[in-house]
């Protein structure tokens, strides 16, 4: 009965909270619930006061059992209040609104392809022409014969680049190569070996004055093609009937000997040094009418060595027993070399590469030579381009060619 009324008590309690919060306590709905309390308040002090004539001991389990039983009301009255609270919080609408449906598009709106190629052209055209404007700026090498002859030195031949040339060339390589490789005997037909028939009647009516019939190719820089003229133009001459002498008086890097597929050994720099004769020397090759001479061994005093009178008597010697001598000498703006051999050659002519020899190059050459008293005749403009082709007006630069 007192847990009961206990029970009843809280409920009051709890509904009391609520209607607090709607009316104030003269409403009749406040002034029942207050009533209703006040009788079961009554009702269990009467019930306490039943509850004093009991036996203390009785009295003491009467009051923990209510206990018990009052705050398992209490916490079941609590839960559910707990889910009620829950049920609501679930069902509250939220402050997301859909503005407007999401549609789908055939066409995506990114990346955009078109626009994507447009730029990238625009950049890829822009970074090839920076490219060529400071290639053009840091590298002024010769591309025209005009160019050439506005330091005062007169253009022989213009040699197209050849693309047989660059096989021949890799072959080279091979240091144990014992062919033949002279692009003059591989494609006689070859243009730049053509431009090297024009440069042989060229030198013929400019050697008709000269002090000898010895030739002198020579070049400012290393890697410009010295040889490849030296080579292919001594076997032009000679298939003319000419008795042709080539000498490699490079005696540090020269490598006249890969082309004829010969040794070094004993070479131009033995003879020199009086380790063989004038005739051990001489080497003749598997082009008719040419003889070659090859470097030697290495020694360690080249320029001494064509100071030596021995090296005089023997170009006076060749130039009497050859129809022409052709001495390829190494570079002038390296070496001293060049200046001795070209004092006894009759004619000099330097090696100019497209788009690497500069016109300064050129003129500095030219001076070195003067100042030995060396006579430049002319250049010659090796491995020109396709690029250059409309510059000079002959067909066959209409393509592009490659040469050593």
């Amino acid at each position: 009965m007192m847990v009961a009324l206990e029970a009843q008590l809280n409920e009051l309690t709890f509904k009391e909270s609520e209607i607090s919060q709607k009316f104030t306590q003269d409403h009749p709905a406040y002034k029942s619930l207050l009533d209703k309390r006040q009788t079961l308040l009554q009702e269990k002090a009467r019930l306490n006061r039943q509850v004093q004539k009991l036996p203390k001991t009785q009295r003491e389990v009467l009051r923990m059992t209510r206990d018990v039983e009052v705050n398992q009301q209490i916490y079941i009255q609590l839960l559910n209040k707990v889910q009620e609270l829950n049920i609501i919080k679930a069902g509250t609408v939220g402050n997301v609104r859909i503005i407007d449906s999401a549609q789908s598009y055939a066409i995506p709106v990114k990346p955009k392809k078109p626009l994507i190629v447009v730029l990238a052209t625009l950049l890829g055209g822009m970074v090839a022409v920076a490219f060529v404007l400071v290639k053009t700026a840091f590298h002024r090498g010769v591309t025209s014969p005009d160019e050439i002859e506005q330091t005062g030195i007169s253009v022989y031949a213009s040699v197209p680049k050849s693309v047989q040339q660059l096989e021949v060339a890799s072959k080279l390589k091979r240091k144990s190569n014992k062919d033949l490789l002279l692009l003059a005997e591989e494609n006689p037909a070859d243009l730049s070996i053509e431009a090297l028939r024009g440069l042989r009647t060229s030198l013929h009516f400019a050697m008709m004055e000269a002090k000898n019939n010895v030739l002198m190719i020579s070049g400012p820089a290393p890697s410009i093609g010295k040889t490849f003229v030296s080579t292919n133009f001594a076997a032009v001459a000679a298939k003319t009937g000419q008795k042709v002498l080539l000498v490699d008086a490079d005696m540090r890097k020269g490598y006249l000997q890969q082309c004829f597929g010969l040794t070094a050994d004993n070479g131009l720099s033995d003879f020199l040094s009086g380790k063989i004769s004038q005739d051990m020397v001489i080497k003749p090759t598997k082009v008719e009418n040419l003889d070659v001479i090859t470097r030697g061994q290495v020694p360690p005093n080249p320029s001494e060595l064509l100071m030596h009178p021995r090296f005089v008597e023997f170009v006076e010697k060749a130039s009497q027993e050859y129809d022409l001598v052709i001495i390829d000498t190494p570079p002038v703006l390296a070496v001293t070399d060049p200046s001795i051999v070209g004092a006894i050659a009759g004619t000099t002519l330097m090696v100019a590469r497209f788009d690497q020899t500069t016109s300064k190059e050129l003129e500095v050459a030219r001076s070195r030579f003067e100042q030995s008293g060396v006579e430049v005749k002319g250049v010659i403009l090796n491995a020109i381009e396709k690029k250059a082709a409309s510059s000079y007006g002959y067909g066959y630069y209409n393509y592009a060619y490659k040469s050593e």
